[in-house]
C-alpha cells in the first residue's frame, strides 16, 4: 500500500498558519509555491497540500 503523508511539526505550522490567515482552496501555483516552501522540513507533494484544505 501507499504510505501515508505525516507531515513534521514545522509544515504544520505553516499550513495551520495559512488556513488562519484565510486560505482554503488553494490554486495550483499557490500549492505548487507552498509545498516547496515545506519542502524544505520534509517529504511532501503537492496533492499533500491540496488534501490537507
Amino acid at each position: 500500500g501507499t504510505t501515508r503523508w505525516n507531515p513534521t511539526p514545522e509544515q504544520l505550522r505553516t499550513l495551520e498558519e495559512m488556513y488562519r490567515r484565510g486560505t482554503r482552496t488553494p490554486t495550483a501555483d499557490q500549492i505548487q509555491y507552498i509545498t516547496g516552501q515545506l519542502r524544505r522540513y520534509g517529504k511532501i507533494e503537492g496533492k499533500n497540500v491540496f488534501y490537507w484544505f
